[in-house]
C-alpha cells in the first residue's frame, strides 16, 4: 500500500486513543486502531512499559506493582507537573504521551508495511483557560509526536475533526453543533457543513463558533467514588477521643477521587493515620477497608468497576456498583436519578457553557439544524439530556461514539 495515498489521523485522548488511516481518493477509513490511554511501567529497572488493555493485563498479572497511569493526557496541561521518576529515569509529560502515540504509530506502520511521517493530531478545543498552560500543552502534544517519529504533525481541534466526520453522511447544508463529550472535556463547536465543501481545503470561515469546559467522564467517576463509594470505606465514620466522638478527617477520602495519584498514598501520613482511627473507632470494618484497599493497590481494580456502573446506567436501568477483594465487600445500589444528582454541578456548568456559546454566537436553538454527539461520555444520559432540552431529540443524531474524531482528523489535511 502506497503511504502516498494515504492520511494518518490520530486522536490522542484522555480514556481512549484512536489512529486512523484514510484513502485520499474515495475518503474511505481502511484502518484503525483504538487503545485505552493507559500506560504500565513495571517495577524494574529497564525502562519498559505497556500500553492500554496489555498495560491493564501486565498491572493485575504482577500483582499491582509497578507504576500505573492514566489519563495522561490531562498533564499536558499542568506547568506545575515536570517530571516523574519511573524505573530510576526523570520522565516528563511529553515522554509519557510520546510512549502512547508511538505505540498507535507503530499499529498502523504494521498495518501500511511502512513509515508513516505525517499526521494530523487531534487536540481539545480548550486544554486549559489559562493562556500559559495552554500554550504549554499544545507544544508538550506536538514535542509527544514528533518524538514518537512524526515529521510532519498538523493540528486540529478534535471538535472539528468529528463534524468532517459528520459532513460525509449529508446530501445538503446544515448548521451542526458537534458535541464531542469526552473522558477529560466537552468541545462543542458549530460549523456550516455541506456535501459542496468536503474537499475544500480551508474550513475557517465554515466555523461559526467553538470551544469547551474541563468536564467529562473522569470527573463523574471521581464523583460516583466520592458519593457513592467512600462511606464504605470509612468517610463519615468516627472514632473516640478524649471521651468525644469525632469524624474520620476526609482529606485521605479526597485523595481518593483521583486513583492515578493513590499510589503514593500507601506509604503516606495519611495511611498511618487510619490505623490509629481505625483502633480508636473499635476497630470500624469500614476504616478497614481503605487501608486494604490502599495497601494492596486496589484502587485501580475498584475504579474499573465504577466505571463499569456508570456504563450499566447508559440504558436508563438501575445498577449495582459491585468490588470485592480481601475483606471489601461493596455492593452498593446505584440509579440513573442517583447519578444525574450526583453529576448535576457538572451537567449545569456544561449546559450553561453551550447556552453562553449560543448567546455568543448570535444563535438560536431554532438556527442549529442537528447536533452531532461522539465520544465516550456522549453515553451519559444527563449529558444528553442537556442537548435535549436545548435542541430537541429529534435533531440528535450520533456516529461512531470512539472512532468519529479520528476519521475526521484524517479528512483534515
Amino acid at each position: 500500500m502506497n503511504i502516498k495515498d494515504l492520511t494518518c489521523g490520530l486522536d490522542f485522548g484522555t480514556s481512549n486513543s484512536i489512529i486512523s488511516l484514510t484513502d485520499k481518493a474515495t475518503r474511505k477509513e481502511v484502518f484503525s486502531y483504538s487503545t485505552s490511554s493507559i500506560l504500565y511501567f513495571p517495577d524494574t529497572n529497564e525502562m519498559k512499559y505497556y500500553v492500554g488493555k496489555e498495560a491493564h493485563n501486565k498491572y493485575i498479572e504482577e500483582e499491582m506493582t509497578g507504576r500505573l497511569l492514566k489519563s495522561v493526557k490531562t498533564l499536558l496541561r499542568q506547568d506545575k507537573f515536570l517530571s516523574t521518576w519511573i524505573s530510576g529515569k526523570r520522565m516528563t509529560p511529553d515522554q509519557l504521551v510520546t510512549c502512547i502515540i508511538r505505540h498507535l504509530k507503530e499499529k498502523a506502520e504494521a498495518f501500511t508495511g511502512t513509515e508513516i511521517t505525517d499526521v494530523i493530531l487531534g487536540r481539545p478545543a480548550v486544554f486549559s483557560e489559562d493562556i500559559k498552560q495552554e500554550n504549554l500543552a499544545v507544544n508538550r502534544l506536538t514535542l509527544a509526536a514528533r518524538n514518537a517519529g512524526f515529521k510532519n504533525i498538523k493540528l486540529q481541534l478534535e471538535p472539528i475533526a468529528a463534524a468532517l466526520s459528520y459532513e460525509q453522511q449529508l446530501d445538503h447544508s446544515e448548521n451542526v453543533l458537534v458535541a464531542d463529550l469526552g473522558g477529560g472535556t466537552s468541545d462543542f463547536t458549530i460549523m456550516n457543513l455541506s456535501p459542496g465543501k468536503i474537499r475544500k481545503e480551508d474550513r475557517k470561515d465554515d466555523i461559526i463558533a467553538h470551544g469547551g469546559v474541563y468536564i467529562g467522564g473522569d470527573l463523574f467517576d471521581s464523583e460516583i467514588m466520592w458519593y457513592k463509594v467512600t462511606p464504605h470505606l470509612g468517610r463519615g465514620a468516627k472514632y473516640q477521643s478524649y471521651d468525644k466522638e469525632i469524624e474520620v478527617p476526609s482529606i485521605l477520602y479526597r485523595e481518593l477521587k483521583n486513583w492515578e495519584r493513590t499510589f503514593m498514598l500507601k506509604e503516606s501520613k495519611l495511611r498511618r493515620s487510619m490505623d490509629s482511627y481505625y483502633h480508636l473507632s473499635g476497630n470500624n470494618p469500614r476504616i478497614n477497608n481503605v487501608r486494604v484497599l490502599i495497601d494492596n493497590n486496589y484502587v485501580f481494580s475498584l475504579f474499573k468497576r465504577i466505571e463499569q456502573s456508570k456504563i450499566n446506567l447508559s440504558d436508563g436501568k438501575e445498577t449495582t456498583i459491585d468490588f470485592e477483594k480481601d475483606a471489601i465487600s461493596i455492593h452498593e445500589p446505584f440509579t440513573p436519578s442517583e447519578f444525574a444528582t450526583i453529576i448535576e454541578r457538572h451537567t449545569n456548568e456544561i449546559e450553561q457553557y453551550l447556552r453562553k456559546m449560543l448567546e455568543t454566537a448570535k444563535y438560536k436553538a431554532e438556527d442549529i439544524d442537528s447536533v452531532f454527539i461522539t465520544g465516550g461520555s456522549s453515553l451519559v444520559i444527563p449529558a444528553r439530556e442537556i442537548l435535549y432540552r436545548i435542541f430537541g431529540e429529534d435533531k440528535i443524531r450520533t456516529g461512531n461514539t470512539f472512532n468519529s474524531v479520528a476519521y475526521g482528523l484524517s479528512l483534515s489535511y
